[in-house]
């Protein structure tokens, strides 16, 4: 007789203990790497605390070896500035002749008593009249006069007139001069066309310059 058995509940059962199995050896596993990692921590914090003592170490032995090499060429230059003003030689000065070189009386040369001879000073006082002349840009006739003293006779006189050219420069033409003798300026087209006015006026000024 042959009986049929069923494993299908079997196999359910096994492979459900199986994952059951697994799952606990994932949380065992990860338990496990919880614990480990204060440990990771501390072993790598542990380097890189002992890497940085080196580091900190070689740089205060370089700063170190730095300071004491300035130290000792400052120490060396002020010896070197030392030796420089004792090696000189002390200068003696004789106080005693100095003093008597002060009491000595010196000798100057004598003054030069030849007596002086006066100078004449020459002043000329000179005045100035002013003569109202509107005309073409002139605005006065100026007559001057010079005088040796101030109660002399006239030595020397002239008239004239001014006017501003185009430019802002002020043009002066003489009309009358007197020094020993009496010049009056021949007038002529070309000279007030050069003026900047027309002929009749600078005559006209002219009659007015009553020197």
């Amino acid at each position: 007789m042959n009986v049929r058995v069923d494993n299908t509940y079997m196999y359910k059962y096994l492979e459900e203990q199986h994952q059951r199995d697994a799952a606990k050896t994932a949380s065992d596993q990860a338990d496990s790497r919880r614990k480990e990692i204060p440990y990771v921590l501390a072993k790598y914090g542990g380097i890189a605390a002992i890497i940085l003592s080196i580091g900190l170490a070689i740089y205060f032995a370089n700063s170190y070896k730095q300071i004491s090499a300035n130290t000792n060429i400052t120490q060396a230059q002020e010896q070197a500035s030392k030796n420089q003003y004792l090696g000189g030689t002390d200068e003696l000065i004789d106080i005693d002749a100095l003093l008597s070189d002060m009491k000595t009386e010196h000798k100057f040369p004598e003054p030069n008593l030849e007596p002086v001879v006066e100078q004449v000073s020459v002043r000329n006082y000179v005045i100035f009249d002013k003569i109202e002349f509107e005309h073409e840009g002139i605005n006065k006739i100026t007559i001057g006069r010079q005088y040796d003293e101030p109660e002399s006779e006239v030595s020397a006189s002239w008239c004239y007139v001014d006017k501003l050219n185009s430019d802002g420069f002020k043009n002066t033409l003489y009309l009358v001069n007197i020094h020993e003798e009496r010049i009056e300026l021949d007038i002529t087209d070309e000279i007030a066309g050069s003026f900047g006015v027309d002929k009749s006026v600078l005559e006209e000024a002219q009659q007015l310059c009553t020197i």
